[in-house]
């Protein structure tokens, strides 16, 4: 199971990397709580388990790209592009270009 960070008010965390953006996703929440512990601008953030409701819900039918941030780096800087797959295992979200 994958995690993303998310507002009270539904707006999920995004980061840019090289001007594009991406939806932020950690392998677990133990990843995700030592992100946010190193990023005090997160601590308005909750984890909460990628679901593709909620991000159909905010972002529409757009195309996502999604950032799996390396949990042994809380920086947000080091991690790899992950696709609609990899976090659903079909393909249920429009890929971006």
């Amino acid at each position: 199971m994958f995690y993303i960070l998310r507002r009270a008010n539904g707006e999920i965390f995004t980061l840019q990397r090289e001007g594009v953006s991406y939806v932020a996703v950690w392998a677990d929440e133990r990843d995700v709580r030592r992100s946010k512990s190193a990023n005090p601008d997160l601590m308005v953030y909750v984890p909460a388990p990628v679901e593709e409701r909620m991000l159909r819900r905010w972002f529409g039918d757009r195309p996502l790209r999604f950032f799996l941030v390396d949990g042994r780096d809380p920086d947000l800087k080091t991690g790899r592009e992950i696709s609609p797959e990899e976090i659903f295992g079909s393909a249920v979200l429009p890929k971006a270009a």
